[in-house]
């Protein structure tokens, strides 16, 4: 592998004239990289994707002008020819032959053999040649002539053949014609001996054939700067140059534009660019370039839209009235109406910023002077018919009644916006520090930094101009990069430089990110700058204080706002929205994202000034006799599983400086942080969450733009009750559980503990012994081995360490506070909270850390609900019943009582939980009850759980009616819960036991060691689709971790486990496993038949794409990317049954906020307060009931025939199935049992 390594690195760097020099010489080179293999410094490494690099004063600007790899140009061959008169005995032809050049072996050749020109290949005989130009001989023997390279070539060169150019290479009759041999037994054999693979060429050949003209197709007829991506692409680019002020600029791309597109103006967005600048053209009141934009959109055959009339309005809002201006007017309503666009629409369907509104209305009062425009009306009502209503009870109480006053919320308020609009927010550092640290430490550090800062703004403008230069020069470029790095202040992007410096050298010495994902968070964090000014300029920061302050009011006394009666979050801020729209900037203002290659470039941009302008001077290296200043950061290369990754790393100097001040706070983006007030709800997929800061509505990744046009196409309406639900979770107010708090803190400051879950050190680690020189060979490997484990623990005790130092700092951050979780989806509809340190999806340890921050009274049974909850989280009891649990409590109240009040100096009965600190914290909530004079009155904001048993078979029970998978999973009412982990180790151990007297060996050694324990985790992921292969793993796992089972047999016995595990399975839950089958085959045929994603929609409403697509090769002609059968195929049973389980959350909380019952959810395991669980637990059976009734795979089977059948018909492919067999398969739904799902409701063990 090492030299496979070498290889490819020297081949990539010797063309460039690479030089290897020792260590000594890099104090004089600013552009040199530490070489991980061979410990040499080399020049810079191209990478996979080349630019051209211009080196000026020391700093490598790059040109990100093109997205695509720069192709050497290659000066075209021209051939001659000339025509010679062919002779035979039968007849004379001219024949039309290329001319080739005499070389000096030709000449050589020539005067050694002055007889050459009688050489007998070119006499001609009748036979012979008849035979050439018989077809059918032709044919036979082409291949045979021809090597497989040649027909591979042409597939290979296809993306830059002409249409003349792929027939000058296919037809090489004429060539074959002048050399063919003579027929011989010889020729024959050979053809022979070669037939299959001749037949196998064959196939290539019209392979590449069928490749070649259908990409020459494709190339005729689709334009790829019509694509809605690259639009959007130069929507962005052209939105950035007019907030530089380049309107020239952005005015000739689009004529650039106009230019390449021509008539092929098939989409939709298009339109845009001309709304663009007119809205620039407007602003500036430049009324005859607006009229001329507005004839290029009707000579182009574009559709005007409402958007279009609002900016020629609002250009013509300051003109004086006279004749002429009332006739332009005219001819603008006449056009209008050919187009069916009315006053109405302007106002109904665009969007404004600041006083356009006024001007536009004054304008369209000079033609109708009564015109009042008549806005759209509120939607409340749902499309969905398992929740018909949004409306609320009238007595709906504010989750955060009585916790604060207006006052404290709103200057809460204001924290959150400081918060946001900086970006980022430091907290203190709960990390033992030194407690005096050297003011003379301390000014060094600052005298560095501000010596970096004059470099890196001294480089970041050179370096520039540069750029600017270069861009400028290439004029038929429509996006340059140089405005993104010229649309802030020159200070935002110096500091946003230092910024890195500082996390760069606080990092780790033996881990950082990749250079392309450091690139990537750099350049987004200058967008978010940008964005948040841009809603500065435009008044939409101002707008959504407005709508906030007043939304607020409902929030904390909805009882004070009548008129305000059963809504909810969405619909309340809706109407002050629309109260709001007469006036100013409206929110529906779309932010342009800025390009993935954009995001990238700006990052390499000012990491380029990171490597090479951030220097340390020679006097700062005290003990080295240097002349020159040298980087303070460089790259190296480290393994990163089966490949190398190419990180930066800090001079050993600065790591020390930074270390040694032990930095006293931490710095967090605002996005990572909890809110300090209550989210702003979900109106829209691009409106929610955060204030100001732009949260995403569904986690994709930046190149998965299928879902998100999915979304932007799916009616608002359509997705009110997933606003809805997400606006309900994230109403909810939390708090911080002080107590578990310090105790955590204190044992973290101590050095961590094993035992408690509390990440320890890496320093608690220790290393392995040295290898020793005279060590033989198989230690060596040993110690490599040990090696390898050592840093492998290294890193993950690292990882853990951190994710508990920023857990704990941001809840010491918090404590004495309220704060909100924003939520937002996945791609499978299920819901997280968007903070992702602190929050309640986290470990038993997070868990333990949150408290609702409003608290309810116990009531008669929230004392019982405590008692049951901190016995279900330990695990001890989980086979018996809610009585015989309530009494084991009791039973051991002494104990709970003793954990509670001597947590760490008692007799710890806690630390035998399976969840110990949640189980703590109960056990202190129930303590700090008993010490109420009332129990019942005593106020807990202590969450309880009730958690699915077994919830995706659940859902599988449901789905196929099974009465025996429903009867494993407590669907059906019990006296004790029914266990499906056990009764699937009770079918595994009777058949273990008869393949024991079988002889089997492996069976015999099982014997003892088939516990509950061993496939717990296989019973619970095989319905989420784990592989045989993951569910081995999972088994050998509990296997090693029993201490007398013999290792040497671990292997066997987990391929054994395995298959008794799955078998088991498909024995007990029928259903489950007919209904994968069909889903497995649904997504093959839609998949690799169809070649589309797989699509469904939720019974909620959610439009759901799975995003798994093959990776696009370089070599692609045409950017296409295929669905990745395998990933679709596999992945298709579970994400399906994640829809579900979050589609029953969805419903449940909707119709506990409609109660006035505190709800949040851990996906399966739904939360609230301990006086409401039997509410909660009524309300999530009966949506439970409700979802199953529906006929949810029938619907599925429907939606698959209407959206991939007529697709499926235009595909136009040879030896397709017929579509009647692709409908059958489509639509064979698998038939279902008896079970009663109404059963349901009294079951005690289905949600407990």
């Amino acid at each position: 592998m090492y030299k496979l390594l070498v290889t490819r690195v020297t081949e990539r760097i010797s063309p460039h004239g690479v030089f290897f020099i020792p260590k000594q010489v890099i104090m004089m080179q600013r552009s040199m990289r530490l070489c991980s293999f061979c410990n040499f410094y080399h020049g810079n490494i191209s990478k996979s994707i080349k630019y051209q690099q211009i080196r000026i004063y020391g700093t490598t600007t790059i040109n990100i002008l093109g997205h695509t790899p720069i192709k050497k140009e290659m000066k075209k061959r021209t051939k001659k020819y000339t025509e010679l008169l062919a002779v035979t005995n039968k007849t004379a032809s001219t024949k039309k032959t290329e001319i080739e050049k005499l070389t000096a072996s030709d000449l050589s050749m020539l005067v050694d053999n002055p007889d050459i020109t009688k050489d007998n290949s070119c006499e001609s005989k009748d036979v012979i040649l008849n035979q050439l130009f018989d077809s059918r001989y032709m044919n036979e023997n082409y291949h045979d002539f021809c090597d497989a390279e040649t027909y591979l070539n042409i597939e290979n060169n296809v993306d830059i053949v002409t249409k003349n150019e792929m027939k000058d290479n296919l037809n090489i009759g004429d060539k074959i014609k002048n050399n063919m041999p003579q027929k011989d037994s010889t020729f024959y054999s050979i053809k022979k001996t070669k037939l299959e693979e001749d037949q196998k060429l064959e196939n290539v050949l019209k392979l590449s054939i069928d490749n070649a003209q259908k990409k020459m197709k494709i190339h005729k007829t689709e334009n790829k700067y019509g694509t809605k991506n690259y639009v959007e692409s130069l929507l962005a680019h052209i939105q950035v140059y007019l907030s530089c002020g380049l309107l020239c600029r952005a005015n000739q791309t689009l004529m650039k534009y106009r230019k390449y597109v021509k008539n092929n103006l098939e989409c939709n967005e298009i339109i845009k660019l001309y709304n663009m600048l007119l809205e620039a053209y407007a602003s500036r009141r430049k009324i005859g370039k607006v009229l001329e934009l507005y004839d290029m959109i009707k000579n182009d055959s574009l559709t005007p839209t409402s958007q279009t009339y609002a900016y020629i309005f609002d250009a013509l809002g300051n003109e004086t009235v006279n004749k002429e201006l009332i006739e332009l007017l005219k001819q603008l309503n006449v056009e209008m109406k050919n187009y069916n666009i009315s006053f109405n629409d302007i106002f109904s369907k665009s969007y404004f910023k600041i006083d356009q509104q006024e001007n536009i209305l004054k304008v369209i009062r000079i033609l109708m002077p009564d015109f009042e425009p008549a806005y759209t009306t509120l939607n409340r009502n749902y499309r969905c018919k398992l929740v018909e209503e949004v409306t609320m009870e009238s007595n709906y109480e504010s989750p955060a009644k009585g916790l604060l006053t207006i006052k404290e919320l709103k200057n809460l308020l204001e924290t959150q916006l400081q918060s946001e609009l900086a970006i980022e927010t430091e907290i203190p550092s709960i990390k033992p520090c030194k407690e005096n640290i050297s003011t003379d430490l301390r000014t060094k550090i600052t005298e560095l930094e501000n010596y970096w800062k004059d470099a890196a703004l001294a480089a970041f403008e050179r370096n520039l101009k540069c750029l600017k230069q270069k861009e400028c020069q290439s004029h038929n470029t429509l996006m340059v990069l140089y405005p993104f790095l010229e649309v802030l202040d020159k200070e935002y992007y110096v500091n946003a430089i230092l910024r890195e410096i500082r996390q760069l050298a606080a990092g780790s010495e033996n881990f950082s990110s990749p250079l392309k994902s450091l690139y990537i968070t750099l350049g987004k964090y200058i967008y978010r700058k940008y964005e948040i000014e841009i809603k500065k300029q435009t008044g939409v920061l101002d707008k959504i204080t407005n709508i906030y302050s007043n939304y607020l009011q409902w929030y904390l006394y909805p009882e004070k706002m009548p008129y305000l009666n059963n809504m909810n979050n969405r619909t309340v801020w809706e109407y002050f929205e629309y109260k709001e729209t007469k006036y100013g900037t409206l929110l529906n203002f779309t932010f342009l994202k800025w390009p993935q290659d954009v995001i990238i470039n700006i990052g390499k941009f000012m990491y380029h000034i990171i490597l090479n302008d951030i220097m340390l001077k020679p006097e700062m290296l005290k003990g080295q006799d240097l002349k020159y200043s040298i980087p303070a950061f460089y790259t190296l290369f480290r393994n990163k599983g089966t490949y190398l990754s190419e990180q930066i790393k800090p001079h050993p100097l600065v790591s020390k400086l930074y270390r040694e001040i032990h930095l006293e706070t931490l710095t967090f983006e605002s996005l990572l942080l909890p809110s300090c007030s209550p989210p702003s709800p979900w109106v829209s997929i691009y409106l929610g969450g955060y204030l100001i800061t732009n949260t995403d509505f569904i986690r994709i990744s930046s190149d998965c733009s299928v879902l998100w046009h999915k979304f932007e196409n799916t009616k608002p309406e359509q997705l009110f009750p997933i606003f809805d639900s997400l606006n309900q979770l994230s109403s909810i107010p939390w708090k911080i559980n002080t107590a578990i708090l310090d105790i955590v803190i204190k044992i973290f400051q101590d050095g961590g503990s094993v035992e408690l879950n509390v990440p320890q050190s890496v320093s608690a680690l220790t290393p392995p012994n040295p290898i020793n020189k005279n060590a033989t060979v198989e230690e060596k490997q040993k110690a490599a081995i040990a090696i390898a484990q050592y840093n492998q623990k290294k890193y993950d005790m690292y990882s853990l360490w951190c994710d508990t130092l920023y857990k704990l700092s941001i809840a010491n951050h918090f404590r004495n506070k309220i704060f909100w979780l924003p939520h937002n989806l996945d791609f499978r509809g299920r819901v997280y909270p968007v903070p992702p340190y602190l929050n309640h999806l986290s470990s038993d340890l997070g868990r333990s850390l949150l408290l609702f921050g409003k608290g309810k009274p116990l009531g008669p049974n929230g004392l019982d609900w405590l008692k049951l909850h901190i016995i279900n989280l330990t695990n001890f009891k989980k086979a018996d019943s809610v009585k015989e649990r309530l009494e084991y409590a009791n039973q051991n109240m002494d104990n709970i009582l003793d954990s509670a009040t001597k947590p760490l100096t008692g007799k710890m009965w806690w630390k035998q939980s399976e969840e110990p600190w949640q189980t703590l914290a109960g056990c202190m909530e129930i303590a700090n009850a008993l010490k109420a004079p009332n129990v019942e009155e005593y106020i807990s904001t202590f969450p309880v759980h009730q958690d699915g048993s077994c919830n995706g078979l659940q859902h599988y029970a449901a789905l196929g009616k099974d009465k025996i998978g429903a009867e494993s999973v407590n669907l059906h009412p019990f006296d004790t819960p029914k266990d499906v982990y056990s009764e699937v180790v009770s079918i595994i151990e009777t058949q273990r036991q008869i393949d024991a007297k079988n002889n089997v060996k492996i069976a015999q050694i099982l014997e003892g060691y088939v516990k509950r324990k061993v496939i717990k985790q296989t019973v619970m992921t095989t319905v989420y689709g784990v592989t045989k292969y993951g569910a081995k793993i999972q088994i050998i796992k509990q296997l090693k971790d029993m201490e007398n089972f013999p290792k040497e047999h671990i292997w066997p016995a987990g391929v054994y486990l395995t298959e008794s595990t799955f078998h088991s399975l498909r024995q007990m839950f029928k259903s489950a496993r007919e209904i994968q089958d069909w889903f497995t085959a649904c997504a093959q045929i839609i998949s690799s038949i169809c070649c589309e994603n797989v699509e469904w929609i939720t019974p909620l409403g959610l439009p759901i794409v799975q995003p798994y697509m093959k990776q696009k090769s370089s070599k692609d002609y045409i950017s296409v990317r295929k669905p990745d059968t395998i990933k679709q195929r596999n992945a298709f049973a579970p994400n399906f049954i994640h829809s579900l389980d979050s589609t029953h959350m969805m419903l449940t909380g909707l119709n506990c906020n409609k109660n006035n019952i505190t709800f949040v959810s851990v996906h399966d395991c739904f939360w609230t307060h301990p006086c409401t669980v039997d509410a909660m637990n009524k309300i999530c059976r009966e949506q439970f009931v409700a979802l199953h009734s529906e006929p949810i795979l029938e619907d599925l089977a429907i939606f698959f025939v209407k959206r991939y059948l007529p697709s499926y018909e235009q595909l136009k492919c040879k030896n397709k199935p017929d579509i009647e067999e692709i409908r059958k398969c489509l639509t064979n739904v698998p038939s279902k049992g008896t079970f009663d799902i109404n059963k349901v409701l009294s079951s005690v063990y289905f949600f407990n």
